[in-house]
C-alpha cells in the first residue's frame, strides 16, 4: 500500500524530470522570447561552458616586481635592485605536481590590483602611479593620507559616483599591495624599509606557430607605481613565512 510520503515523493520526481525536459526543448529550440527568458533564467543550473573539456588557458604571464629603500650607516637612503616577487614564489613550482598554493600570491594579487587601476580613468591612473609620500614638517616623510588623496582622484573631471567607488577600492588595495611588498622586502633585504615601490610586468609567450623562434613576437607590458612610505609595524609571524619561504626556494636573478 503506498503511503502518503511515497505519493508526495514521486509527485515531486515527475515534477522535477518534467522541468528538465521542458528547459532541454526549449533550449534546443530556434531563438524566441520564450527560449532567451528560460536560458537566461536556467543557465547556473543547466549550461555547460566547453573550457571545462578545453580550459582557456592565459596567454600572459604576470609579475610583481618590487624595489625598497632603507637608511644606511650615514643615515643615507639606499636604495635597492628590482626584485621579482613572484619569480621566487614560482620556484616552488617546477617538479611539484601540488606546490605550495603561496607561489599564487603575488599573481593574484597582481590581477587583482590591476582590475582597480584600470577601472580608473586615464587621469586617475597618473595620479596613482605617482609618489604617495609628503613631508611632514618636522624634517622628515610620510604617507599621504587617504582623504587628501580622494580629493585629489575625485577632482579629476568625470568622476560620478560609481568611480568614487573604483577610486576607494584602488587605494584600499594599494594600501594592501605595499604592506605586502613592505613585509617580503624586509624578509628578502633583512633592513627596516622606510620605503617601497612595485612594478607590474606583464609578457607573452610566442604563439605556437613561433614557439622555436628566439625572437619575442611580443614587448613586454609595464606599469611602475611610485614610491609608498612604510609606516606600519611589520608582523613578526607575517615575517616569519616570508623567511621560510625565502630559505626553501632561495632568492632568484
Amino acid at each position: 500500500m503506498t503511503t502518503r510520503t511515497q505519493k508526495v515523493a514521486a509527485s515531486v520526481a515527475v515534477a522535477v524530470v518534467a522541468v528538465y525536459i521542458f528547459v532541454t526543448l526549449v533550449t534546443v529550440l530556434p531563438s524566441s522570447p520564450l527560449r532567451s527568458s528560460v536560458v537566461t533564467a536556467t543557465a547556473p543550473y543547466f549550461s555547460q561552458k566547453w573550457n571545462v573539456f578545453a580550459p582557456s588557458i592565459m596567454k600572459t604571464n604576470t609579475e610583481f616586481v618590487i624595489e625598497a629603500q632603507w637608511r644606511g650607516d650615514g643615515g643615507e637612503l639606499v636604495k635597492s635592485d628590482w626584485v621579482s616577487v613572484t619569480g621566487i614564489e614560482q620556484q616552488s613550482v617546477p617538479g611539484h605536481a601540488m606546490p605550495s598554493r603561496i607561489q599564487k600570491s603575488s599573481w593574484n594579487a597582481m590581477l587583482a590590483y590591476y582590475g582597480r587601476y584600470v577601472a580608473l580613468n586615464e587621469q586617475q591612473r597618473e595620479v596613482v602611479r605617482d609618489t604617495f609620500i609628503e613631508r611632514d614638517g618636522e624634517g622628515g616623510y610620510r604617507a599621504k593620507p587617504p582623504a587628501p588623496l580622494i580629493e585629489q582622484l575625485e577632482a579629476v573631471d568625470g568622476t560620478d559616483a560609481a568611480a568614487q567607488g573604483d577610486i576607494v577600492r584602488f587605494l584600499r588595495y594599494d594600501y594592501m599591495l605595499k604592506e605586502y611588498a613592505t613585509d617580503f622586502a624586509t624578509a628578502y633585504f633583512g633592513k627596516p624599509i622606510e620605503r617601497v615601490r612595485w612594478k607590474l610586468v606583464r609578457t607573452r609567450p610566442n604563439d605556437f606557430d613561433h614557439r622555436f623562434d628566439e625572437q619575442q613576437q611580443f614587448d613586454p607590458y609595464t606599469v611602475t607605481f611610485g614610491w609608498r612610505h612604510v609606516d606600519d609595524v611589520v608582523d613578526p609571524e607575517t615575517l616569519a613565512v616570508y623567511d621560510d619561504m625565502l630559505k626553501r626556494y632561495g632568492p632568484t636573478s
